[in-house]
């Protein structure tokens, strides 16, 4: 698996604890099914990371790492650099 982006984490967060990505320990599925992060996971910096870590393992999520582009994008992208360029 990837390595998780620090990013994914909160400042002053060093390591992450030994639960980290347990998707038992840190976010059951409750009896109707909806995941829930236990509550004394909320106060913890690598809350985010660890749901996002759980959620890829079950299959319920996929993390892009560059988001895909259109050329109509890549037009108004062009087309509004040649505007700011021209204008300044």
């Amino acid at each position: 698996m990837k390595e998780t982006p620090s990013s994914y984490s909160q400042p002053g967060a060093v390591d992450p604890p030994k639960c980290f990505g347990d998707g038992d320990k840190v976010c059951p599925i409750d009896e109707e099914g909806i995941v829930q992060p236990e509550h004394g996971c909320i106060p913890c910096p690598f809350l985010r990371a660890c749901i996002q870590e759980v959620m890829v393992g079950r299959g319920k999520l996929r993390i892009v790492e560059d988001p895909p582009s259109s050329k109509v994008a890549n037009f108004f992208k062009r087309w509004s650099d040649r505007k700011l360029k021209n204008n300044g």
